[in-house]
């Protein structure tokens, strides 16, 4: 057992190097950029219907567009005859050379992704950004009253980010109706479609994002944009949310470089007393850890072992099955990948008592997808420091 923990040790060592030395070049020598990733979008057909004839009769996905011309997409079935029961569609996150890209067809208005980040800095030129997303969905219309019948199509989109869209304004320029979208926790991102008509179609609502040294996540709802609204719908489903969404964008290049293997699009995230990073704490301080995980990987049979560990003093305490820290190496969890937030730890303090100042403590966060109660790769973990005053 001495040895397992000592061999689990090196290898979190090994990979706390690795990502500090990633985090500096990240940060100081280059910045990522998007080339690849998934988009996975789940639909609530009853909020669909809110204000709307809507009914998703049909989805595209890169591969079915690229052997079809728009006029196709009226009535060719590749998921129908709709209504669909399917809730769940995948988008494509394109890379950079999409344009030169032989999936590419005339008529359909897809977009290569331009968009660089680093690893905490997602939103830094993310005004100046796009995202390019492939597919296109077609919802059913009532038919015209000879029987005709009548479609909508939405995609093509580039999701993309604009501070201005958080702030009040006044709904068709009517200086009675300010609208406040700090109410709706707008975000500032958005997905513009370009599928017939250019326009921004959703805004997304409530969004959280992770990043780390290849690739970042963010998720959020999808309410319908004043845009769209104003031109179809009432305002009353301004900002209503008829689905949700997470994505993940990643540098393959990054991603490829990495001197462990990794789990792509996998986020654990870690805080204490509501930090990431690096933190000061006084010694009678209390500490509350908290953990978040992001999943955006489109494999969905991928069985984990969870962890949760901090060293302090040179010693390493693991949390077991029964949520209690203790010596002995062992994973909290095993199971299914699962997004979630905000599931409390219990604090250090109940396994070292008291605090000396001066003293460091690293807390980890780390899921690997080889379910075998040992951290192995591959992996991803998150961290937190606490330097203790």
């Amino acid at each position: 057992m001495l040895n397992l923990i000592k061999r689990q040790q090196k290898v979190l060592a090994k990979s706390l190097v690795i990502l500090v030395s990633s985090c500096l070049i990240g940060h100081s020598v280059y910045a990522l950029e998007v080339t690849s990733g998934n988009f996975i979008q789940t639909n609530n057909p009853d909020a669909l219907a809110v204000g709307t004839t809507f009914v998703v009769s049909d989805f595209f996905d890169d591969l079915a567009l690229s052997t079809r011309l728009r006029n196709d997409l009226n009535s060719d079935i590749v998921l129908g005859p709709g209504p669909l029961d399917i809730t769940q569609f995948y988008y494509s996150v394109h890379g950079t050379d999409f344009a030169d890209n032989p999936m590419r067809v005339p008529g359909i208005n897809s977009f290569p992704s331009q968009f660089e980040f680093s690893e905490g800095g997602v939103l830094d030129s993310a005004s100046r950004s796009r995202i390019g997303l492939g597919g296109v969905m077609r919802f059913d219309l009532p038919p015209r009253e000879d029987g005709t019948p009548r479609y909508f199509m939405l995609g093509d989109w580039t999701l993309e980010y604009d501070a201005v869209r958080k702030q009040g304004y006044n709904f068709s320029d009517d200086v009675n109706k300010l609208v406040q979208p700090a109410d709706y926790d707008v975000s500032g991102w958005f997905l513009r479609n370009h599928i017939d008509f250019p326009t921004v179609a959703f805004d997304v609502l409530s969004s959280t994002i992770f990043s780390n040294t290849d690739s970042f996540y963010l998720s959020g709802e999808l309410g319908w944009s004043p845009e769209i609204v104003t031109a179809f719908f009432p305002e009353e489903v301004l900002y209503h949310a008829t689905a949700r969404f997470v994505m993940c964008a990643q540098d393959d290049v990054a991603f490829a470089e990495s001197a462990v293997a990794k789990i792509p699009c996998v986020f654990p995230n870690i805080t204490a007393n509501g930090q990431a990073g690096h933190i000061k704490i006084s010694a009678p301080e209390q500490i509350e850890l908290a953990i978040d995980l992001g999943i955006a990987t489109m494999d969905k049979n991928i069985k984990a072992d969870y962890f949760a560990a901090f060293v302090y003093q040179k010693i390493w305490y693991w949390l077991n099955k029964e949520f209690k820290w203790t010596t002995t190496a062992s994973a909290a969890y095993q199971g299914s990948l699962i997004d979630f937030r905000k599931i409390s730890l219990p604090s250090p303090l109940q396994a070292i008592n008291a605090l000396q100042p001066g003293s460091v403590i690293t807390v980890y966060f780390a899921v690997d997808a080889s379910q075998n109660g040992k951290f192995d790769p591959p992996y991803r973990f998150s961290s937190v420091r606490l330097n203790i005053d």
